[in-house]
């Protein structure tokens, strides 16, 4: 499934890879240990393809909205 999401104060377009991604961090344990609980979005920009990640309660916060869902497989 595909989930197109604009950002409502720049217009851009982002394709949602994951909503469940977790952190991983094996230099800085300490770092891991203090997100171990978060679940992280990434997503991609259609424009320059370059990849984000931000926690996911904070991309549903109301800066993003959906553009399109295709539920083909």
């Amino acid at each position: 499934m595909t989930q197109l999401w604009r950002h409502k104060k720049r217009g851009t377009v982002y394709e949602i890879i994951t909503a469940s991604a977790a952190l991983q961090c094996a230099s800085a344990p300490q770092f891991e240990e203090q997100f171990e609980d978060i679940a992280w979005t990434v997503y991609r920009s259609i424009s320059t393809g370059i990849f984000y990640v931000r926690p996911t309660g904070e991309f549903q916060d109301g800066r993003f909205e959906l553009v399109t869902t295709d539920d083909k497989p």
